[in-house]
């Protein structure tokens, strides 16, 4: 019954926004080489447990490819974008082998496409907690010196309020 196996391109069905058809293949051949090896070329053995192995692989990689589609058709220009990816080449710079982008983990390892993905998901809660929490931090610390220094800055805000409510006359009395 175990008589024949898609490997390669023919089976992964995915969309040709990673570049990554060919390094599955790459892949699905080092695996079952491998698997070759464990199982004694025992092909009964062998392909249940291959297919077994890379569906998740291969639902990974095609998620990655549509996710990396969205990504360059709509957030590439986003300020936050830009923002975020600063962030992620910064604490990969700082810990290279606790946050690593996720095109260098794609594209520069041998990690398994679905592993890539959960440690993608781990990384982004963990940087967007981060962030949250350093925002929490500042609008607080922001708030606690307005706070402190308040009679300083009612002053000057008394005052940018007067300049903004004579100007805002005199451009009503313009136009009557």
């Amino acid at each position: 019954n175990s008589k024949c196996m898609l490997m390669g391109d023919a089976a992964h069905a995915v969309v040709p926004f990673y570049g990554q058809g060919m390094n599955a293949g790459f892949e699905d051949c080092l695996v079952f080489a491998e698997l070759m090896d464990q199982c004694h070329n025992d092909l009964r053995i062998c392909l249940p447990e291959f297919s077994r192995l890379r569906v998740s692989d291969a639902h990974a990689i095609s998620d990655l490819a549509m996710y990396n589609y969205k990504e360059m058709r709509a957030h590439v220009n986003s300020k936050w974008f830009l923002f975020r990816k600063y962030v992620d080449n910064f604490l990969h710079a700082i810990l290279p082998s606790t946050i690593i982008p996720l095109y260098t983990m794609v594209t520069f390892s041998r990690r398994r496409y679905h592993e890539v993905v959960q440690q993608w998901a781990w990384q982004n809660k963990v940087i967007n907690r981060g962030l949250f929490f350093a925002g929490v931090t500042a609008a607080f610390g922001s708030t606690y010196l307005l706070i402190k220094y308040r009679s300083y800055s009612l002053v000057w805000l008394e005052m940018l309020w007067s300049w903004a409510s004579q100007f805002t006359y005199k451009k009503l009395e313009v136009f009557q």
